[in-house]
This record gives structure tokens, sequence and C-alpha cells, in this order.
């Protein structure tokens, strides 16, 4: 080796010797998941053009979405947290985590959830880009450590509207501009809050959020309570067809919409079950005549998973029905064929502790009004019934 390259490796040597030391200083640490799948993707079956719907949902156009393959990488992540430990029992913690588009390149600065917080005695206050408690505590068996994000997640039934898969009538948020309490341990209780608002107020709305929960461990049972409310977020009327809207229409409108979700998980040997009841009420006040006023839909999913040496199966079925509709000044509202249903089935083989292969199917069905969805490309049509199948291969770090 010549002498440049020696006085270039010896410069390279000091500077990312002290960066080293800084960072093992403060515990930082690097991870992440990396899972691209190529998928197959087809919706038929959508409702006839001008076809009977219900009253909220919007017309039926009859467009449906060819057979075709995907490479999708779900939430493929990169992260990057630490800690300091500021003595008094006390701690300073950080994340910044990011979506990773193996798939296509790209990508931003935490997507996913980036936070500071202190913790200590009293518990743990976390400010940043949270999921929300709601969000945190049910529907937590991860379906072959792969669902977040993919179209095997329960959420695209349990957790969001049948009126459509807008954002605003979701309950399964990541929450920017959070601040998250969690307190300490009870003999296996633990208490969450989280307030975010998404600092939009006006003279007339005041859009924020709220989330609580409760959760209780004691070995191989958990159990979990959440609440979420949505405050002029206006999950009905952003969803639903537009001659009832009442979000442009009726600038005095205001929108109070709640998700309460109960869950229960047990362990036993290699195998993992879940059960999730959720209730989703969205409600309006002060809206134009004939305008939304209320709906509200009830969730339940099962999901098990099992482990057979190298082997890992996994299955989930959820199932949301409605259970009534109103419009201002009284007029009928009908709910006929906001239901939905999906199921799901799932194989993974561990080639390491870190590495596997997984293969997934899904089938979700939509009542002939409902346009639940778990594409990761494109929106389907009312009553559209989604077939997707994967192959992929996952790698922690």
């Amino acid at each position: 080796m010549g002498n440049r390259a020696i006085h270039a490796a010896l410069a390279a040597v000091g500077i990312v010797a002290p960066l080293v030391a800084q960072a093992e200083s403060a515990n930082v640490v690097i991870y992440g998941k990396l899972y691209p799948e190529i998928v197959y993707v087809r919706a038929n079956g959508a409702t006839e053009a001008g076809g009977r719907v219900s009253t909220l949902s919007s017309a039926a156009k009859a467009e449906e979405i060819d057979s075709h393959s995907e490479v999708n990488a779900s939430n493929s992540r990169l992260g990057f947290r630490g800690t300091e430990d500021l003595g008094n029992g006390y701690k300073a913690e950080f994340q910044i985590e990011q979506v990773v588009p193996v798939d296509t390149g790209g990508g931003e600065l935490a997507t996913r959830d980036s936070f500071v917080g202190l913790s200590g005695g009293f518990g743990r206050v976390r400010l940043g880009n949270i999921d929300t408690v709601y969000k945190s505590l049910g529907d937590t068996l991860s379906f072959l450590g792969v669902s977040s994000g993919n179209f095997v997640s329960n959420s695209s039934i349990l957790s969001k509207s049948a009126l459509g898969s807008g954002k605003t009538g979701s309950f399964h948020l990541r929450a920017p501009n959070s601040v998250l309490y969690e307190s300490p341990e009870f003999g296996g209780l633990q208490l969450h809050a989280q307030y975010a608002t998404d600092e939009a107020k006006t003279d007339e709305r005041n859009p924020y959020l709220q989330s609580y929960g409760i959760e209780y461990r004691n070995g191989p049972l958990y159990l979990a309570l959440a609440h979420e409310i949505h405050t002029d977020y206006f999950g009905g009327s952003r969803n639903a067809r537009s001659s009832v809207s009442n979000v442009t229409a009726a600038p005095g409108a205001n929108s109070r919409d709640t998700g309460t979700r109960a869950t229960v998980r047990y362990k036993f040997g290699s195998s993992r079950v879940e059960v999730d009841y959720a209730v989703l009420k969205y409600k309006e006040s002060d809206g134009v005549a004939n305008g939304f006023k209320e709906y509200e839909q009830r969730a339940y999913a099962i999901s098990a998973e099992h482990s057979i040496g190298n082997w890992t199966i996994a299955a989930s079925y959820a199932r949301a029905s409605p259970e009534d509709c109103s419009l201002v000044g009284g007029r009928a509202c009908s709910t006929s064929g906001l239901d939905g249903a999906q199921l799901n089935l799932g194989a993974g083989y561990s080639l390491s502790k870190r590495t596997s292969l997984f293969a997934l199917v899904s089938r979700l069905n939509n009542g002939r009004s409902a346009r639940y969805s778990n594409l990761a490309i494109g929106k389907p049509d009312a009553g559209a019934d989604i077939t997707q199948a994967a192959l992929g291969i996952s790698h922690s770090f």
C-alpha cells in the first residue's frame, strides 16, 4: 500500500472512530427489516354500473382491476434509536424510523414512528410522529411478522370504514404532532394516553385526535381495551357520496368519530391465538338537509399462528357489518351491502434467526355497497372482491 493510501486510511479511521465512540456512548442502534414480495393481484365482481347501493355509498361504476403482478416492499423499514442515562432513574430516548421502498427506491425520513422521549418513575412521555394507542394495543398478532402495511393485515376490515379507504375514516393511524404518555406498570397493568393535532384549526373547526388504552400482561395472557376520538376529521362525509357530504356544503358542521376495541391474545406452546372486537361510529352535527348524520359498524377478527420446527403457519379471518345510519332531517338511510370479510392464509420458513421465506394468500369480499381495500396500488369499486397472493423474503438486521 502506498503512502497516499495509508494516509487516506488513517484519515478515515480518524473521522469514523470518534463518531462510533459517540454512538456507543449514547447506545445508538441501527436496525431494520426488509421484506419485498412479488404479488398477484385481481379485483372483480364489482357492482354493476348504476346498481343499487346503500344511501351513503358513492355510485357504483362496475370498475374492476385486471389480473396483474406487482413487486411491493410493504413497510420495509430502516431505523435509528438510542438512549442516554440521565441519572436518578431518568433516561432520554430517541427514534427515527422510515419506510425503505426497496422495490422502487426513494423514500423520506421519519415516515414511521419517530420521536424523542423521557422516562423515569413517572412513566414515559414521547413527542413526535407516533402510532396511536388504539393501533398499538389491538390487532397485535403480526401475520408471520410481515402484516404491517401488507395485504394480510386485519386492519383493512377491523379498523376502517366500509365507505372507503380514506385516511380520515381509519382507526389504524400513525399520528403526527403527537404527545404520548405511558404509565409505569402496576401488577401487569399499564395505562396509555395520546393527544395529536394536525395544526389546522379554523374559526369553525378544530381537528385533533385523542387515543386512550389500558393493557394487561400476565405470562401467556394479553388483554387490552382502547378508545380513540377523532374531532372534525369527518370520516363519514369525506368517504360517503358527495350528495350527503357536510365537508364543504356545511362550513359550520362538526364531527366526532370514535373507535372502541377489545383484544384478547393467548400463547400456549408453539401457538398464539388472538381475538379482536371493534365498534366504529361516525357522527356529524349541524349538517345540511338530508346530509350525513351518523353511521356505525362493528367488526371482529380471529388470528392464529403455529410454529413447527423451521416452519410457521398463520391464518386470520375478519368480518365487519353495518349497524345503522341516519341523515339530517330524519330521511330514510339504508346500510344495505356495507359488509365485508377477509380470509388470510400464510406459511413461512426460517433460513436463520434473521432471514425467512414466506407465502401469503388473501381474499377480501366486499358487500355490494362496500369499498374495503387492502390494495397497495389503486382503490376498489363498490362490491369488488380482491384476491392477492405473494411470495417473498424477509430479512431483519
